[in-house]
């Protein structure tokens, strides 16, 4: 199998030219010119010699980066840097970058007119490079010579060099130069005599910084520079004009720089309630194109000393001596990892009217909670049953009935539960709803429904593929036939917005005619225009940005998809999400931990805070107890579990619909190969690497891990080797053979683009068919996901594990093939997800193609074992599964 230099029999011919702007592109057969994506047939793909580069271009297409044109497509020059070295190598452009000598020179006098700047470059090799070649954006072209790619700083620095000479007459020239030798001082870059003469300095960094005073708080800017001082840099002409002659020399100030620190000077002071909510989220007062050092700016934040604490009412019942109950009612103050601070009683705020803060001291803060009035008014009424039986709890309840965030302590919640368990029971959702729901869907969209009877948030965990969007817009169905949708926000990552949209107008179409998307420049920014949909979306990270303008509207419900975006109880989107006034709340997401279970608690410290207690206390009970070696994990999962009962739903496809799905059946060791001989070769030489340290332990796994695919990709003169020269590929091509007999699909996973390629071309090759292969996920892939679906008969698809967690649904396969194998069992089970979720109707066969060797254990034996052990731990979401340990793997190799 000879893909790269096989004769031509059906020839596609692809012209590259370089150009003044990118790398112009031509696809052409017998003269014509044809379009991306190609729809190739499979004897062309059989016969093709430049079928890497004509698959790596149908994937630059599909990733947007080619730029139609009339005569084929353009590669920006900006883009090259984005590429792979394995795609560089696919499209035939020089796969590494070669560092260049370069000396910035001038010609003529500064103030003469043939002044110009040059940049004179070489190599090792050609030191006078620049007088033979041309530079084509970030290529050296010289004749008889292969091209050259320079570094991304070089070519930055040679295009500055090459812009054509502002006017002499104006400071603009003086501007440029300073420009350009700012960056070739960064770069080390060496500068003529003449042009050291020209005492210039440029300025393009800035840091903000804070002050206090009995007004309030300003923010203001701080021009950087190692060489001049202080006094320089707040030279008031520099913030004016961005250019004063200082210190006896010339000192400009990026463009750039100066708008943004000039942006700065303009802000308003901060006071009053936007104080906290300033010390909250800085980020949300600094203009939208500030680049800051989050850190840095955020200690000089903290160091200003003011601190702002939470309030959360709270109602207690105590049993006392006699079996009567004692009820104490307050507010609570907690920090953001949920300690409690201080408390207060009940009428702690009865002055502060409709304010958001109120200021204890000069440096203390807290937040009012929404219905304070109502919860000190039931308060009161709660006085007369300060001493009464335990069926008292009941009453003392009702009272309380529809306030939101109130805590109570365990009687009183647990009495709460048992309430509320009965009394929404309605399982069908109203006739504005046009879709069915699954029964443990209809389960799901009742809990919502007790939640915001009873003043609870909730977690909904399902497992990706149950449905949770459908269950959430059946309850938003309720909500609007309640009365008690509108306002509604949701917040979601950008790249699920139109998949959000789409469903609603699919599934409740009178939901999605008074709904809005606040994204953009020109998104609302009057809280009482906001206020009149019904549904409002909106981004994390525009969320951060406008929450005052989001923060002033009377929420009916905040709900927040992929909710691990909030995972870090300190950043920007989980503090502003907290303090979105609201009447309920729900996270969405399948996973709620990822690395580890902080992110958990803060995810619950939005749903219902208090529940998990203080960020503190929750990692000394549960979080150092995991990195005992010996820790009980199912033990630390049930003890959760049993914390967030009433607010937390997870339910497992292998649980809910084992009687709809049908069986997954695991093949392993069933299709196993040995080394072949130039791989077995190839392998020594790179274990032998490893352990003389020669290479890291990290890189050198995965070159073993490579190697074991096919030895084509450690190796470029390997990449023709027949299939029967590969076992791996060889038992893997057999394995097809056999599914094709029962006329079914085949879903085939590899992170490797060229293994993608190899695997591409042998299925063509041995089935005539044109198998599609998928990396991420764009609307043009899941057109070719619908349209494998459709096929009838065997087909294959060929997939990165990268494109499993996209929402591909792929149940037109029924067969998984995982050639290679991922590092962390959840991603690899997500992978199998794409074909085993509702919708298939045929049993899932999942097979695993392995190296082995009757001389040790390879790296793929070793792997597949770690993988096998720590599959239990995938499917427990609470505690997280991380990946495989390298040393471990290292360890285990036994072959030599």
């Amino acid at each position: 199998m000879n893909f790269f230099n096989r004769k031509k029999k059906h020839g596609i011919e692809i012209h590259k030219r370089f150009g003044n702007e990118g790398l112009h592109i031509s696809v052409m057969k017998k003269g014509e010119l044809l379009p991306l994506p190609l729809n190739l047939r499979s004897d062309e793909i059989a016969s093709l010699n430049n079928l890497g580069t004509v698959l790596e271009l149908e994937e630059l297409f599909y990733e947007g980066m080619l730029k139609e044109e009339a005569e084929g497509y353009l590669l920006p020059y900006e883009q090259v840097y984005n590429l792979t070295e394995e795609s560089r190598a696919l499209l035939g452009l020089p796969v590494r970058t070669v560092p260049l000598f370069i000396k910035l020179d001038s010609k003529g006098f500064v103030s003469s007119s043939n002044f110009r700047l040059e940049a004179k470059y070489g190599t090792e090799d050609q030191p006078n490079l620049y007088k033979v070649s041309g530079k084509h954006g970030p290529f050296i072209l010289s004749p008889g010579k292969d091209a050259i790619l320079i570094p991304k700083e070089q070519h930055d620095f040679m295009s500055l060099v090459e812009l054509p000479l502002p006017d002499r007459s104006s400071q603009s020239l003086f501007y440029h130069i300073a420009e350009v030798k700012k960056l070739a001082d960064q770069l080390e870059i060496p500068v003529s005599e003449h042009l050291k003469r020209e005492q210039y300095e440029f300025i393009e960094e800035m840091e903000l910084d804070v002050h206090r005073d009995s007004a309030g708080i300003s923010v203001t800017s701080l021009y950087k520079h190692d060489k001049l001082s202080d006094s320089t840099l707040s030279n008031p002409d520099l913030t004016r004009a961005g250019y004063g002659q200082l210190d006896g020399k010339r000192v400009f100030v990026a463009n750039e720089t100066k708008k943004k620190a000039q942006s700065i000077q303009q802000l308003d002071k901060i006071k009053g309630d936007d104080i906290p909510r300033f010390v909250q989220n800085p980020e949300g007062f600094l203009p939208e194109d500030i680049a800051y050092s989050r850190d840095l700016f955020g200690d000089r934040v903290k160091n200003l000393g003011i601190r702002v604490y939470k309030a959360s009412p709270y109602i207690h019942a105590k049993e006392s001596n006699n079996g009567w109950f004692d009820f104490e009612t307050g507010f609570q103050f907690k920090d953001d990892g949920g300690e409690t601070i201080f408390s207060e009683g009940e009428d702690f705020f009865s002055e502060d009217g409709s304010q958001s803060f109120k200021q204890v001291d000069e440096d203390i803060f807290v937040t009012i909670p929404d219905q304070v009035q109502e919860f000190q008014d039931r308060s009161r009424r709660l006085k007369e049953f300060s001493q009464q039986e335990s069926n008292a709890k009941a009453y003392v309840l009702e009272i309380f009935e529809n306030l939101q965030n109130v805590e109570y302590n365990q009687p009183l919640q647990e009495m709460r539960e048992a309430l509320h368990d009965n009394k929404i029971i309605d399982k069908t959702p109203p006739s504005i709803f046009t879709a069915t729901l699954r029964p443990f869907q209809e389960e799901g969209y009742v809990w919502m429904k007790s939640l915001r009877l009873s003043g609870h948030g909730g977690l909904l965990a399902d497992d990706m593929g149950l449905g949770k969007t459908i269950q959430v817009i059946a309850y938003l169905t309720y909500l609007k036939e309640q009365r008690q949708l509108t306002p509604t926000l949701l917040v979601v990552p950008k790249t699920l917005m139109e998949n959000w949209l789409k469903e609603i107008k699919k599934f409740a179409p009178l939901l999605a005619e008074n709904c809005i998307c606040h994204i953009g420049a020109d998104r609302l920014k009057d809280p009482d225009l906001i206020s009149q949909y019904d549904l409002v979306f909106t981004t994390y990270q525009t969320l951060v940005r406008d929450q005052i303008t989001l923060g002033q509207v009377d929420w009916q419900m905040v709900i927040a998809d992929e909710a691990q975006h909030i995972k870090n109880p300190s950043t920007g989107a989980s503090v502003v999400l907290k303090a979105l006034k609201n009447k309920g709340r729900i996270a969405l997401t399948g996973t709620p931990v990822e690395n580890n279970l902080s992110e958990l608690w803060s995810i619950v410290d939005y749903v219902q805070p208090g529940v998990l207690g203080s960020l503190k206390s929750f990692k000394v009970r549960y979080e150092k107890p995991l990195q005992n070696e010996n820790a009980d994990f199912a033990s630390i999962q049930s003890d959760i579990e049993s914390q967030v009962r009433f607010i937390y739903k997870r339910r497992t496809k292998q649980n809910q619909l084992k009687k709809e799905l049908p069986a997954k059946i695991e093949h392993h060791g069933e299709w196993l190969a040995p080394l072949g001989k130039q791989q077995h070769h190839l392998y020594g030489q790179i274990l032998y690497s490893i352990q003389a340290k020669q290479i890291p332990a990290i890189s050198g796994i995965q070159e073993l891990k490579k190697l074991c695919s096919h030895p084509g990709l450690v190796d470029a003169e390997m990449k023709t080797l027949k299939v029967k020269e590969v076992p791996k590929l060889y038992e893997t091509i057999k394995l097809l053979k056999e599914i094709q007999t029962t006329k079914e699909k085949v879903l085939i996973f590899t992170e490797y683009r060229l293994m993608q390629i190899i695997l591409k071309q042998a299925i063509a090759d041995e089935f005539s068919i044109n198998p599609k292969i998928i990396n991420g996920a764009t609307e043009s892939r899941q057109y070719l996901v619908d349209n494998f679906n459709e096929l009838e008969g065997f087909n294959v698809l060929i997939l990165s594990p990268r494109a499993a967690g996209t929402g591909l649904t792929i149940t037109g396969a029924n067969h998984v093939i995982h050639y290679t194998r991922w590092w962390n069992p959840a991603v690899e089970n997500q992978a199998t997800d794409r074909a085993y979720r509702i919708g298939q109707d045929k049993d899932v066969h999942v097979y695993y193609p392995m190296v082995t060797s009757g001389k040790g254990n390879t790296v793929e034996v070793v792997v597949n074992r770690l993988l096998e052990e720590k599959k239990a731990l995938a499917e427990n979401i609470i505690v997280p599964s991380k990946d495989l340990d390298t040393d471990q793997i290292l360890n285990d190799i036994t072959i030599s």
